[in-house]
């Protein structure tokens, strides 16, 4: 099964503005539909669907069917289109104009009034949806620009919504990639709102933490778009709320188009001077194969981390070497001293592609894992635990599972020696 296609560029396909009065509600909505699918896509492999705990290693791959294709070029160029966008924003103006009248007209009291205008959706409903595109289609003012909102939800800390540009790679350049928001991004985002105590953020409400010590320090290695750290801020924001605690979160990546839009994206999600915040959140450049060979780390990058995140960063077979290295000079060590009651851990969740089965295969070649670790008094970074992710790769229209599976794997790795 295929992801539906953009059969036609705006122009063509949405009904004439001039005309929009004698169009259906439901072709208004299936119009609204489109462009939602041209201008503000899903990501591939971002639902969850289920998770398999395999904590040692024996774990066998799942079979899975790899048949959803990926976004068509012809997509993409009519995305990329400054005049078919500025026709949508005209045309979704114009969309939002009619409803407006029309929900005035009606008093917009019951929605069996409604039935004055052509079709079961109510204007309100087409004239929300309008307004969110419209939103989304005026702040992406670059060509290729495609603005995302996500919303997490827990009981515990409410909703989070995180708000993202992707922008277009730069000449298909494979560095680039952090450009985009990828699956594996949603997928931590969501466990991080979902469940903050598994990953060292949830303690700021309990009562026998000494956070106050000094701030609890969260880094994020390749954070591309920022979802991933952008969402633990606000996890950590809304804990602070609660309890006198303090945090700093530093988003790292290293191409230089990737760290503007990661700066953009901050700004958009903590606009105003951050330093004075109980929790703070800055980017920072990132060369995981230099690090290690530098005498002294930069400035902000010089105290070690309790928390550290990456999604989707392991598609070279070189990657895993520097990220072990990078966790040997940034996570922090062993201690005695319990400034957080959690030890530090690095969070690391990577998609099975099977283009790069051998990269991502690389993690437990690099790694060892914890059982295979003598008792001894020198600590090495080891695979804590492992488990195996399931998502459907695309939703059908209807808001119904569709396509295949993919499958990601979610790995704990930290110290052997845990003070």
């Amino acid at each position: 099964m295929r992801r539906m296609a953009i059969p036609q560029p705006p122009t063509s396909y949405l009904p004439p503005i001039a005309k929009i009065a004698s169009y259906t509600s439901t072709q208004l909505l299936d119009a609204l539909t489109y462009l939602k699918l041209l201008y503000n896509p899903e990501v591939r492999g971002s639902h969850r669907i289920r998770s398999n705990a395999a904590r040692n290693r024996g774990s066998s791959p799942i079979d899975v069917k790899w048949r959803c294709d990926d976004e068509d070029s012809d997509t993409q160029l009519i995305r990329s289109d400054t005049f078919e966008r500025s026709y949508t924003i005209r045309w979704l103006i114009a969309l939002v104009a009619r409803m407006e009248d029309l929900l005035e007209s009606i008093g917009n009291t019951q929605i069996e009034s409604a039935s004055t205008f052509h079709g079961p959706v109510h204007p309100e409903i087409l004239m929300q949806q309008a307004a969110s595109l419209l939103a989304i289609c005026s702040g992406a003012s670059a060509a290729g620009t495609v603005e995302r909102i996500f919303s997490f939800g827990s009981g515990e800390i409410g909703k989070i919504d995180v708000r993202v540009t992707d922008i277009p790679m730069e000449n298909q350049d494979y560095r680039s990639v952090g450009a985009q928001t990828w699956g594996g991004a949603c997928v931590l985002a969501e466990m991080i709102v979902q469940h903050p105590e598994q990953f060292g953020l949830g303690f700021l409400t309990g009562e026998n933490d000494t956070c106050s010590e000094r701030p609890l320090r969260v880094l994020e290695l390749g954070a591309g778009t920022g979802l991933v750290g952008l969402t633990a801020a606000k996890v950590l924001i809304a804990f602070s709320a609660k309890k006198d605690c303090r945090a700093t979160v530093v988003a790292t990546d290293f191409y230089p188009s990737v760290l503007d839009n990661l700066r953009a994206n901050i700004d958009k999600n903590f606009p105003g001077d951050r330093s004075d915040g109980a929790v703070t959140i800055t980017s920072h450049f990132l060369d995981w194969s230099k690090l290690s060979a530098m005498p002294s780390a930069p400035e902000l990058l010089s105290e070690p981390f309790d928390v550290i995140f990456g999604a989707d960063i392991v598609y070279e077979a070189d990657h895993a070497i520097w990220i072990k290295k990078c966790l040997e000079r940034l996570l922090r060590r062993p201690s005695t001293s319990a400034a957080c009651p959690l030890a530090a851990t690095f969070h690391l969740v990577i998609p099975l592609r099977p283009t790069h089965l051998l990269e991502a295969g690389s993690i437990e070649t690099i790694f060892r894992w914890m059982d295979d670790i003598p008792h001894n008094d020198f600590p090495e970074l080891v695979i804590l635990s492992k488990e195996t992710i399931l998502c459907e790769a695309y939703r059908d229209d209807d808001g119904k599972r569709g396509c295949d599976v993919v499958e990601y794997l979610y790995y704990r790795i930290g110290w052997s020696r845990q003070g």
